[in-house]
């Protein structure tokens, strides 16, 4: 299973695109949207990461194009994001993104 559909899988399951959706615009709002129409009818597949990817899975390998679209907006929901990595050990951190204006310490 590649990554992509096991990073979706996990957000959707874990309710992670419901709230990012919010945040992140429309990208994951119409990925969630595209695939809670699509499992409509069986919603218990959603319910944890590891259904939820074996369903993507199935559905992806039975729609190509499905599989591309919700990739696609996956992607586009990822870009232009804001990824902080550090080693050892911090007494601070601090993440931002856009910020307009002056920042005080």
């Amino acid at each position: 299973m590649d990554p992509i559909t096991l990073a979706i899988a996990g957000a959707v399951a874990t309710g992670v695109v419901t709230r990012a959706g919010e945040l992140a615009g429309t990208a994951l709002s119409t990925l969630f949207g595209r695939i809670r129409d699509r499992f409509r009818d069986r919603p218990e597949e959603l319910e944890s990461p590891e259904s939820t990817a074996a369903a993507l899975e199935t559905e992806f390998t039975r729609d190509p194009a499905f599989r591309q679209d919700c990739h696609a907006l996956w992607n586009q929901a990822q870009s232009g994001g804001v990824a902080n990595s550090f080693n050892g050990q911090a007494n601070k951190v601090i993440q931002a993104r856009d910020i307009h204006g002056n920042i005080t310490f």
